[in-house]
């Protein structure tokens, strides 16, 4: 999945700054909703001595963002959206191998099926038309990109021991 996900930022982006750079960095665009945009600082746990909150401003052409709770379904090798003639041809293929699948157990065609739906997760107005018109602000959003350069760091806080 992660995989399919690098194709797709380099459809989107480009390629990675440098070859070394083979999988995208992950941060919260909107942790969990408009009013909880960004993650708690949650206590250390035991053997942690610090944790570090990055504040990042990322250019729109370099970031590519995602419905966090449709990559989940993409990481279970789920469909995202609703596909009646995909659905048929799963259960069809279920049926005659007499067992639920996983992605990876499908034939070629049926997991092409569902990754086409998985397209769904870079638009953020799906979940609205799906779902429900207040699906936008009660999202979690995650932002992927290649490289974070010192410049593009807003603010930092730390949290440590000695503030617990």
């Amino acid at each position: 999945m992660y995989d399919w996900l690098v194709e797709q930022m380099r459809q989107r982006i480009g390629n990675p700054p440098l070859p070394e750079i083979h999988y995208p960095l992950w941060a919260w665009y909107q942790y969990h909703s408009r009013k909880k945009p960004c993650p708690p600082k949650t206590p250390l746990k035991k053997g942690e001595e610090y944790s570090v909150y990055l504040e990042i401003e990322i250019p729109d052409n370099e970031v590519v963002l995602t419905d966090f709770s449709l990559w989940v379904n993409c990481m279970n090798g789920w469909q995202t959206k609703t596909d009646r003639g995909l659905e048929h041809r799963i259960k069809t293929y279920e049926t005659e191998v007499g067992k639920y699948c996983s992605f990876k157990e499908y034939p070629k065609d049926i997991q092409q099926g569902i990754m086409n739906t998985w397209q769904s997760i870079f638009d953020m107005k799906f979940r609205d038309r799906e779902w429900s018109p207040w699906a936008w602000w009660n999202r979690s959003i995650q932002a992927t990109f290649w490289c974070l350069k010192l410049g593009q760091v807003v603010k930092v806080d730390f949290v440590g021991k000695e503030e617990e």
